[in-house]
């Protein structure tokens, strides 16, 4: 299998190999012109086609598909041999970039050779083999009864259904490119939604604490009110039975005793019950502040995991955005240099296959990612919050 680089699409590689493939006109008329270019500016020595030797050259026959030094360059344009050769001569000085185009490079090269003669001129284009060239051989041979047609036919058809293609293409163009700004957009509204929740967080997480640690502070007072009055009373109350013991202690010594053991452990029990009340009350409030503190540090990580998946989303979709950009941005290139050349040829060979390469693309610059709008926020439960108020008012 192989990946085009211009649709991403995996195809199949023909039996014998890449050669099988469809040429590319337009790809190979640049290779060439770039390599002419690179030959003239670079004063290469080359060997002459006519004369073999290895000298420097300064001219180039398409009609040869070789390089001409001075002399036989003269002779070429000169000879009634080469007559049918002078329109598809180019010297190598014509080919600076402010003299030479891809278009009038077109102009000096040859119609392709058969796709299966290769030392036949192609003469039609069969627009049921994927309009490969064939020669007129071909047409009662291996294409016979095929859809044959003439190139510059063709050529215009293939040129307007690109036209319409590319008008859609450019459709979607906006939206496409517009896509990273709402993305980013997004993130900003997420950073923000995130930094108020947890803001509200808190500032929840404080004032429950502040209210539990008050109630503390209350239960202790009142633990120690209880205790110092329970210790009053006591004294007061062994005040009053010594009072009385020592009024009467020789006479009611023994009922005397009985009553200070009796009232001993009446206020030990007391004492004991209040001090287990209070117990009870702080290690309760103890717990529900520990519990708070857990549910808030949860809270907290939980956020952070959200924020975290949301952001993760938002990078997949620019990264996503910036590939199909880019595809955008090759068939465009590659387009506009199609049609600038006006090459029959290379609009029947390239243009179907960009079409076809136009059609996923469209339908992903299409796509509007409705799941946007709800990353930019996440949802707090607040159950957290009514757990703990409802545990101090049990408190």
């Amino acid at each position: 299998m192989l990946k085009c680089p211009l649709c991403k699409q995996e195809y199949l590689i023909p039996e014998n190999g890449v050669d099988d493939f469809k040429t590319d006109f337009h790809m190979n008329s640049m290779l060439e012109f770039i390599q002419l270019q690179k030959s003239f500016e670079n004063k290469d020595l080359k060997k002459c086609v006519s004369c073999f030797k290895n000298i420097e050259i300064s001219a180039y026959c398409f009609k040869c598909r070789d390089y001409l030094c001075e002399q036989c360059y003269k002779v070429h344009v000169s000879s009634k041999m080469f007559t049918d050769h002078k329109s598809h001569i180019l010297r190598l000085d014509n080919i600076e970039a402010k003299n030479m185009t891809l278009d009038k490079l077109t102009s000096l090269t040859e119609d392709p050779r058969c796709h299966i003669h290769d030392k036949k001129e192609a003469q039609l284009c069969c627009t049921s083999c994927g309009n490969v060239p064939v020669c007129m051989i071909c047409t009662y041979n291996k294409h016979k009864g095929h859809d044959l047609h003439d190139v510059t036919e063709i050529a215009e058809r293939e040129r307007k259904l690109l036209e319409q293609k590319f008008a859609e293409l450019n459709k979607y163009k906006g939206q496409l490119y517009g896509l990273p700004t709402k993305i980013q957009t997004t993130k900003q509204k997420l950073h923000e939604n995130a930094k108020k929740k947890t803001e509200i967080s808190t500032n929840r997480y404080k004032q429950q604490a502040h209210e539990i640690e008050d109630l503390l502070v209350e239960c202790t007072r009142e633990r120690n009110r209880g205790i110092e009055d329970i210790r009053y009373r006591r004294r007061d109350k062994e005040s009053r039975i010594t009072l009385s013991l020592g009024e009467e202690l020789r006479q009611v010594r023994t009922k005397y005793d009985k009553i200070r053991k009796t009232a001993k452990q009446e206020y030990d029990k007391e004492y004991e019950e209040f001090t287990n009340k209070c117990d009870k009350t702080n290690d309760a409030l103890l717990k529900n502040l520990d519990s708070l503190n857990t549910k808030f540090k949860n809270l907290t990580t939980a956020n952070h995991l959200l924020l975290n998946q949301n952001e993760e989303e938002l990078t997949q979709m620019v990264e996503y955005c910036n590939q199909v950009t880019k595809r955008c941005e090759n068939l465009t290139a590659t387009t506009s240099s199609i049609l600038a050349s006006k090459d029959d040829w290379t609009a029947a060979q390239c243009i179907p296959d960009i079409r076809a390469a136009c059609v996923p693309l469209i339908e992903e610059m299409k796509k509007d990612f409705p799941e946007l709008e709800s990353l930019s926020d996440f949802v707090i439960s607040h159950k957290l919050w009514s757990v703990v108020k409802g545990k101090n008012n049990s408190a």
